[in-house]
């Protein structure tokens, strides 16, 4: 929800201040610093808002550094919202303008601008001029390799005998551009368990981007042809934890689950499930632990595979760095936290590693790209479909 001023200081009076946050805060264990703490920037929030403090520079580079990975709401024995704080004071004191995000804007809001640029993206690749795509912008470098872009079908009906009725699947910006394996590899997940799978072509962005740099009333434009393109009737469902929980917290009037946590409650008995012999280690990101508290799904999921062992990945508590543009905003710190996965990822030997947002995936592989570690990163919903028969065309 969005706050008003005299909203964020009722807020922010509800922090007690207790320091239970402090080791959950990945900028708080890097830089050390109060004012890079949940406490710390609720306590300068409340103070510009008042203006006790001045809305300078110095300020807003404190608040800029917050990944908005909210771990610290996770730990809050009172339950501040902490989120909707920050979001807040973004759109109220640090409207960010960048050239980046002046550019990318016509691209978020619509879609056939996206599918014009991922068609681009993939004909460079297919020439095999990507290489000099990535010299000469450092943001090609965070692209994986993709497959010929998909013109979606408004609907795609379940052929099994017992139909469970329908659902709408939400593309997102980053999946449908440069992840339509794992949209492709939903349906066919839902439409064997008795899915129709509707895709409204309307549909936009979820708004998560333009509200990570204050831009309130673009986030609630994106919002508001979200509201009039899904039926209200039927969950939404999300590929993208860092969609997903942008919507669960602005788009009250649509259920929004992430995928996995709608299949868990799902009738598995009459799905064959190929054995994999295989670990599986599993990333949790910020959006799906501390936004939609629905992690513990993944898990679930996964491990109706026979024989294969499902494991955490060590440090899953700590934000990846990604955290939507904050990989391209904020490289600094990006890379120090996308360093200590890294760790863990070649300390664990890991193999296979399965992360339900884009966002992390992009930029752990980038990490791992530069750092010649050889890693299959999949959605779990992609390891799932792929054992269910599932082959990506």
């Amino acid at each position: 929800m969005t706050l008003s001023i005299h909203e964020l200081v009722v807020e922010a009076d509800r922090c007690v201040a207790c320091g239970l946050c402090l080791p959950h805060c990945p900028t708080y264990r890097k830089t050390g610093s109060e004012a890079d703490s949940p406490r710390g920037r609720i306590q300068l929030m409340r103070a510009v808002a008042q203006d006790i403090l001045p809305n300078n520079d110095r300020f807003k580079q404190h608040i800029d550094l917050c990944l908005s990975c909210r771990s610290c709401e996770s730990a809050c024995p009172n339950n501040v919202n902490y989120g909707a704080l920050v979001d807040s004071t973004r759109a109220i004191f640090i409207r960010q303008k960048s050239i980046w995000s002046t550019l990318a804007k016509p691209f978020i809001r619509y879609r056939f601008l996206t599918n014009g640029i991922t068609w681009l993206i993939w004909l460079i690749q297919q020439c095999k001029c990507d290489g000099l795509l990535k010299r000469f912008n450092p943001v090609a470098k965070l692209l994986p390799v993709i497959h010929k872009p998909v013109s979606w079908k408004s609907l795609y009906p379940t052929t099994a005998a017992n139909k469970k009725g329908g659902v709408s699947l939400f593309l997102g910006c980053a999946s449908h551009a440069l992840d339509s394996d794992t949209l492709k590899a939903s349906i066919y997940v839902l439409n064997t368990l008795g899915f129709d799978v509707h895709i409204p072509a309307k549909q936009s962005c979820c708004g998560s981007i333009a509200r990570q740099m204050g831009d309130m009333a673009e986030s609630d434009k994106l919002l508001a042809i979200n509201q009039q393109s899904f039926d209200p009737a039927m969950p939404i469902l999300t590929v993208a934890s860092g969609c997903g929980s942008g919507l669960n917290d602005y788009l009250p009037t649509h259920k929004v689950q992430d995928i996995s946590a709608f299949l868990v409650s799902c009738d598995w008995s009459k799905v064959n499930i190929a054995t994999l012999n295989q670990r599986i280690y599993v990333q949790d990101p910020c959006s799906l632990r501390n936004g939609q508290r629905s992690h513990a799904s993944v898990y679930t999921i996964l491990k109706k595979i026979p024989q294969a062992e499902v494991l955490a990945l060590a440090g899953n508590g700590q934000c990846c760095g990604g955290a939507g543009a904050y990989m391209l905003t904020q490289t600094t710190m990006a890379s120090q936290l996308l360093g200590d996965k890294l760790i863990a990822i070649e300390s664990a030997g890991v193999a296979v590693l399965a992360t339900s947002n884009i966002g992390c995936s992009l930029h752990i592989a980038k990490g791992l790209r530069e750092q010649n570690l050889s890693v299959s990163i999949l959605h779990p919903i992609q390891i799932m479909a792929k054992q269910m028969g599932f082959k990506i065309q």
